[in-house]
Order: C-alpha cells, then sequence, then structure tokens
C-alpha cells in the first residue's frame, strides 16, 4: 500500500504545474496523487467537497497526505477530511511548503514510507534553503542517524555531474538506496551524517561537482548497498 497524496491550492494552474514538478523527481511507479484546485468556473478558489473526493480517489489503504497553497485552502481541506468520512488518524493536512513539501511527500511515498514518515519528510522540506541561508526554524529537520561505527561498511564517491546533488539525482539516488536492507548514511565534508533515505537530508549537506561523498551502512545488504551507491555517483546518476 502506498500513502496518496492530495494537493489544494486555489489555482488549478499553479497545483498541476507543482505536481507536474515533483512527478519527474520520481523513477518508479509514484504515488497517487489527485488535485483539489480551482472553482467549477475555472476561477481561483477552494472546495471542501472536492478536496473530499480527492482524498477518497487516493485513499489507497495507507493514509492520506494532504497539501495545502494558503488562506482558506486549510480551511477547505479541513473540511474536505471531515467530508471524507476516513478514519482518524488516516488523513493529515500538513505544515508543508507547498512546492518542497509536495516534493518531499511524492519522492519518500514511493517504496511504501509510512504516513508518519511522508509527514516527517515533507514539514521538513524547507531545511536546505534555510540551512543555505543560515536560518532556523523552531521545527525539527529530519531526524540525523547516529553516528556511523567501527563495523560499518564504507565507501567514497566524487561528484562529477554538473549540477552536483540536486532534486532528480538526489530523488533517484533515495529510490536506489530503499532497494537495500541496510541502515545507510551520507556524508560530505563536516555536513551530516544524513539517511540515504531522506531527499531533504540529502539537499542539507550541499553537495556540488567535485566534492568527496562518503557513505557508511550497516545490516544484512550493507556491502552491496554502498557498492551500488558510489557506483551511481561516480556514473554522474545517469546525466554524463
Amino acid at each position: 500500500m502506498t500513502v496518496g497524496i492530495v494537493v489544494v491550492s486555489h489555482s488549478r494552474a499553479l497545483a498541476d504545474a507543482a505536481v507536474d514538478l515533483a512527478m519527474q523527481m520520481v523513477h518508479e511507479d509514484p504515488p497517487p496523487v489527485a488535485v483539489a484546485a480551482g472553482m467549477p468556473d475555472g476561477g481561483l478558489g477552494t472546495d471542501a467537497a472536492a478536496v473530499a473526493a480527492a482524498i477518497t480517489e487516493v485513499d489507497r489503504g495507507a493514509g492520506v497526505a494532504v497539501l495545502v497553497d494558503m488562506g482558506s485552502a486549510l480551511l477547505s481541506a479541513e473540511m474536505g477530511v471531515e467530508f471524507a468520512g476516513l478514519a482518524e488518524g488516516t488523513v493529515r493536512i500538513l505544515a508543508a511548503p507547498f512546492v518542497e513539501g509536495l516534493t518531499a511527500a511524492v519522492v519518500r511515498a514511493v517504496g511504501g514510507a509510512t504516513l508518519a514518515e511522508v509527514a516527517e519528510e515533507a514539514e521538513a522540506a524547507l531545511s536546505p534553503k534555510l540551512a543555505a541561508l543560515g536560518m532556523t526554524t523552531g521545527g525539527d529537520a529530519p531526524a540525523e542517524p547516529p553516528p556511523s561505527g567501527d563495523g560499518d561498511v564504507s565507501g567514497e564517491a566524487v561528484l562529477v555531474n554538473e549540477t552536483g546533488l540536486h532534486a532528480r539525482p538526489a530523488a533517484l539516488f533515495v529510490a536506489e538506496a530503499r532497494r537495500f536492507d541496510a541502515d545507510i548514511q551520507l556524508r560530505n565534508g563536516d555536513a551530516g551524517p544524513v539517511k540515504a533515505t531522506s531527499s531533504i537530508g540529502l539537499a542539507t549537506l550541499n553537495a556540488r561537482k567535485g566534492d568527496t561523498l562518503r557513505l557508511t551502512a550497516t545490516g544484512p545488504q550493507a556491502r552491496e548497498a554502498v557498492d551500488t551507491l558510489v557506483a551511481l555517483i561516480s556514473a554522474g546518476f545517469g546525466e554524463l
């Protein structure tokens, strides 16, 4: 089962564009996503009944994450959740930035993440931008993994693609990392460690062309995971 995602916006064009951007980050079967945006006459606005219908459309039994743009979209989302009538706790309206949060939610939902995991990733989606600007929030960034131990499998690779670890290769890296039964961490110099399965965590590394990334992993498939991910980085994520 996969977490469903509902996008609530005053503008249909804005919602469709945000969904299109987010879906370009997915390299596997995407999660179900539905848009509830704009008014029937094409004008700006939100509709609680449309939100409820969208929630029902994407519900696959793993929960539904709802992202909203601003203002009355939140009220419509809250009413839509009530109208949908799903069990308590199975639908969450996320306190997440609209574009970054949607992209993070879509990437995290691939591979069977729980609703709580999707929500955590989306709600931390401003962390990379804030870190780059030297700012902080009162919220929590994705939880950092514990320090690496002496028994970890490790490897290093130099980023060779021109744009570094930007959104698309990061999403590909996350999808590949999730294939393995291993706890994988990534560092870029003094930055990190972060979980290899968190696209938001990877973005905080600010990894650019020429940077050397260090991977460490534990678990039954640690060696295979590190070797595969080192090869992926060294090959430029297929962008060369």
